[in-house]
């Protein structure tokens, strides 16, 4: 096991996910369409690339990134660029009766070509017809897998596209696309044949309450993915440890862990990162003083915003302007004491927009800044909640 920072692992790499992993396949051998919804730096998207990486007997899988897109021939246009990468299904796609335009454009590209390059062109030659597209690569899709396989799409990132459509005054498109994936799922020629599973980093569920679209994704099977416990934590921080050489007493452990309270697998690995560079690989400098340093100044301090700063545009993206301005104002009242708010602090936002504020508050909960204990909300993660306070909380100094 390698201590990777900054892109997914797959693998030997990904630790600490094997029931997770025997659970997704156990749902989809049960017929069931997957949401997987998880805070960014779970490990969300490693453990789909390692579905792809790893399927199951009589299963073909493929992974769909569909973050860069803004529209719904962008969606339509990932996953044949796609299919069209792969060598099983080249041959396939290409038979599609799709418009002359698409099918030049499949015709002089080779298999393995950058899927972003020919999502892009393919997106353009799409366009406004993504409908037709969409449905005549439905009539094909059943047809995808050899007789007795199965083939799962995953589509990372969904919420992430819903939600830019949206705020681009795309409702009706952003409608019609999950119609078109909702009626994929429930077509008669695709079942047992065809599955789908969909993970987003910010909440589905929220950004389409608010369109008052719900319905389009209520047949999926929820799959909330979290950190790891206490005690998984603590194993992984050993084993990178016995692996790299630098091994952690049991004391260094628990205080890198209590400091992190939230044992979210990227904060973990990069704690790790940042003591052993500290050290200079040297175990027998590591200090409870030193530990305190790295968490203040290498993962709190301004040196940690490039890795904590998608906090602050995940809910650009995913929240209007007000709602944005009110969740900026709740984690701000949030982050000043280690175990949060109460309610009755709140009071005078509460009183301007209740609706918008429980609602609000429901989204940040769910996407793992906050947690609600009797009438408190707080920082699920301390370090979260230590940068929150010294980077963007109102009327606090640091």
């Amino acid at each position: 096991m390698r201590n990777v920072i900054g892109k997914p692992v797959v693998g030997d790499d990904l630790y600490g996910r094997e029931y997770e992993l025997s659970r997704i396949w156990e749902l989809l051998e049960q017929g069931e369409h997957i949401l997987m919804l998880a805070p960014r730096r779970v490990g969300k998207t490693s453990l789909m690339l390692e579905l792809h990486r790893a399927p199951r007997n009589d299963w073909d899988v493929l992974y769909v990134d569909a973050e860069k897109g803004d529209s719904s021939a962008d969606c339509v246009a990932s996953i044949v660029a796609t299919l069209a990468a792969d060598p099983r299904f080249r041959s396939r796609i290409e038979a599609i009766p799709f418009s002359t335009v698409v099918k030049d454009i499949l015709s002089r590209v080779s298999v393995g070509v950058d899927i972003d390059v020919l999502r892009v062109e393919l997106k353009n030659a799409i366009g406004r017809d993504w409908d037709l597209a969409a449905d005549r690569l439905q009539a094909r899709l059943a047809g995808l897998p050899d007789a007795g396989r199965k083939l799962l799409i995953v589509i990372d990132e969904l919420p992430v596209l819903v939600s830019r459509m949206l705020r681009a005054g795309g409702q009706r498109d952003a409608e019609l696309l999950l119609s078109r994936l909702r009626h994929w799922r429930q077509s008669p020629e695709l079942r047992d044949r065809v599955q789908t599973l969909f993970g987003g980093s910010i909440g589905l569920e929220g950004v389409l309450r608010r369109a008052r679209i719900s319905g389009t994704i209520n047949d999926l099977a929820p799959f909330h993915l979290d950190s790891w416990d206490r005690s998984t934590a603590a194993d992984c921080l050993a084993e990178l440890g016995r692996n790299g050489n630098f091994h952690l007493d049991r004391n260094a452990i628990i205080q890198i862990i209590d400091l992190l309270q939230d044992p979210v697998p990227f904060h973990v690995q990069l704690f790790f990162f940042a003591i052993r560079d500290v050290c200079r690989r040297d175990p027998s400098r590591v200090s409870p003083g030193l530990i305190d340093r790295c968490f203040a100044e290498r993962l709190a301090g301004a040196s940690g915003t490039a890795h904590l700063d998608h906090y602050v545009t995940r809910l650009e993206v995913a929240l209007d302007e007000r709602e944005y301005e009110l969740a900026r104002q709740v984690l701000s009242q949030a982050c000043r004491r280690r175990d949060g708010t109460t309610i009755g602090e709140l009071t005078d936002l509460i009183q301007r927009d209740e609706r918008t504020f429980r609602a609000v508050v429901r989204d940040l909960e769910a996407d793992g800044y906050l947690i609600r204990e009797a009438d408190r909300l707080a920082f699920r993660s301390n370090l979260l909640r230590e940068w929150w306070r010294r980077h963007h909380a109102r009327g606090n100094g640091p």
